[in-house]
């Protein structure tokens, strides 16, 4: 017979559910890694640099204008705002009326948050008769945007739609065994490795006021709903909304972000757990290539019973975490951070209490044309407090490996953008691939999966 007969259904597939509210908190992550990259790569594409020109070159030719305004190209690929200009500025002083010049460095003190002066330069173009139609079109969609930028209340609408595929969508053991009263049982039927695709949703709005101050204080909320729709494994649809509020505090020599959240998740639309909790979070610069943070963590987590686990309430308790980690601008198109992260899981069951040690390194590739690559890799040990009798008389130690690479696009940059109506031409495309492998000293918590992921992200300001 096999195991479904001999060990409750709660038990096959409690580890599974723990593992699903993991993976809506890794998607965010994600999907905020992923945003960053998206918005950075389409200021770089803005700006790409065409000739690489030296500042001898410039000592050498100091009234050549166009290699003055490679130049220019060039320190902006590096990343040197305020030297770029600086020298847009000395062209237009030697000829004023080079429209593309000054449209390049209204751009330049957009990026540098001057949005008065940007405006400006604009509305001196605006009021030029023969700029050529596509040129004009460019500076009215910047205008449009510092206008934006200059309200203090911003809204912003986005929207996420894409497919998934899971090699082992219901982590069923490498060994295909699982223990259960210290007995190994085949693993077949309904509990055997199932691969499965899904659909996937994802609804963020989020609003953000300026509190007026010079140095950028500013409040936001924001509210997301996530929905998976397995295809075959219905007991492992997966839905959740969640509602943040908080604010960011910046006095100068650093950034204070403080985050208070709820949440609700839905496995298989029965109710699985509610969550409340706070993050804060401590970030510096060092200079313009190094940034160092510190966040911390605190929720309250309470489980509900659903149909197929009848033991979930045994997981409710508090959950702490504590990550310090930094960031380092390798090159101006090319980031690397690393995080060291310790958590600590309370339960009313101490055999679902835990704390974990984690190690966590990424990589972003910023590329021409607005693309990006994104890479991330996570290496956790999860030590557990007492064992589960009902499996066996041995404490769980997992030792889990997470590698995550992402390509991303807007539609414009690809063959398909060529013959696509403009308003969807700044949807992006990204396509994912997830490897995840569990190693425990027990054989039911021994598992791998790989997962391929592809998605088209709209984006709304207003």
């Amino acid at each position: 017979m096999g195991s479904a007969f001999f060990a409750p259904r709660s038990l096959l597939f409690a580890e599974q559910k723990e593992n699903d509210v993991g993976f809506i908190r890794n998607a965010a992550r994600t999907r905020e890694q992923i945003e960053k990259a998206a918005v950075d790569a389409k200021k770089k594409s803005l700006l790409e640099k065409i000739e690489k020109v030296s500042y001898q070159d410039i000592l050498n030719s100091p009234d050549d204008i166009l290699l003055n305004y490679q130049y220019a190209q060039n320190q902006v690929a590096q990343n040197n705002l305020l030297g770029a200009a600086a020298t847009l500025e000395r062209i237009l002083l030697i000829d004023p009326s080079l429209a593309r010049v000054r449209l390049f460095y209204a751009v330049v003190l957009f990026r540098l948050d001057n949005w008065n002066e940007s405006r400006r330069e604009l509305e001196v173009l605006l009021e030029q008769k023969d700029l050529p139609d596509s040129l004009r079109a460019e500076i009215k969609d910047y205008h449009g945007r510092i206008k934006r930028r200059i309200r203090r209340t911003h809204l912003t609408l986005r929207q996420s739609t894409g497919f998934e595929i899971d090699t082992n969508r219901n982590a069923a053991p490498s060994s295909k065994k699982r223990l259960f009263a210290s007995s190994l049982l085949p693993v077949d039927g309904t509990s055997a490795r199932r691969r499965d695709t899904s659909l996937l949703a994802i609804t963020t709005a989020e609003i953000r006021h300026d509190l007026g101050f010079q140095e950028g204080h500013e409040v936001f909320g924001s509210f997301t709903h996530f929905l998976q729709e397995q295809t075959q494994v219905d007991s492992l649809d997966l839905q959740s909304f969640q509602y943040d509020a908080g604010g960011v505090w910046k006095p100068g020599w650093f950034e204070f972000t403080p985050r208070f959240y709820a949440s609700n998740i839905f496995l298989s639309r029965e109710t699985f757990l509610r969550s409340q909790g706070g993050s804060f979070n401590l970030s510096r610069n060092l200079g313009r290539r190094v940034n160092v943070y510190s966040e911390s963590r605190i929720e309250r987590q309470d489980f509900s019973d659903i149909t197929e686990n009848t033991t979930a309430h045994e997981r409710t308790g508090n959950y702490f975490e504590m990550e310090h980690g930094a960031s380092f601008a390798a090159i101006p198109s090319m980031t690397l951070n690393a995080g060291v992260l310790y958590g600590n899981k309370r339960a009313k069951a101490d055999y679902n209490a835990y704390e974990r040690l984690m190690i966590r390194l990424g990589h972003s590739w910023l590329l021409p044309k607005g693309q990006f690559i994104v890479n991330g890799v996570d290496l956790g040990r999860d030590v557990y407090d007492e064992p589960e009798m009902a499996i066996i008389a041995r404490v769980r130690r997992d030792n889990a490996i997470r590698y995550r690479v992402t390509y991303g696009a807007p539609l414009e940059t690809l063959l398909i953008g060529k013959i696509l109506p403009k308003p969807l031409k700044d949807i992006l495309f990204t396509f994912s691939y997830e490897y995840y492998r569990s190693l425990s000293n027990i054989t039911n918590y021994t598992y791998r999966n790989n997962k391929f992921q592809a998605m088209l992200t709209k984006k709304w300001d207003f």
